[in-house]
């Protein structure tokens, strides 16, 4: 039997706006990666994995957590504030 492997597919970007308990409206931006794409044996993640996000021209990258930064955050949540950018590493 010949298995074909999804090496692209179409996903939604979204935004969903709730309101927290002080009444603030926060928004929570998601991207939707359909089921076909997450369960086929060469999506590169496992479910509960940190991974690194960053913008690199016009494109969005989304790799594993690196282990020099994974090391760094020992103990610490990651966020956008610990992993800069790599502008903002040049002007530093």
């Amino acid at each position: 039997m010949v298995t074909h492997l999804v090496d692209k597919i179409v996903c939604k970007y979204a935004v969903i706006k709730r309101r927290g308990a002080t009444g603030k409206l926060y928004r929570s931006p998601r991207i939707y990666l359909p089921t076909k794409l997450t369960e086929d044996s060469s999506f590169p993640f496992r479910e509960g994995e940190q991974v690194y996000v960053r913008i690199v021209d016009r494109r969005l990258i989304i790799e594993r957590l690196p282990k020099r930064i994974r090391e760094t955050l020992v103990g610490e949540q990651v966020s956008a504030e610990i992993a800069p950018s790599s502008a903002d590493r040049e002007s530093t």
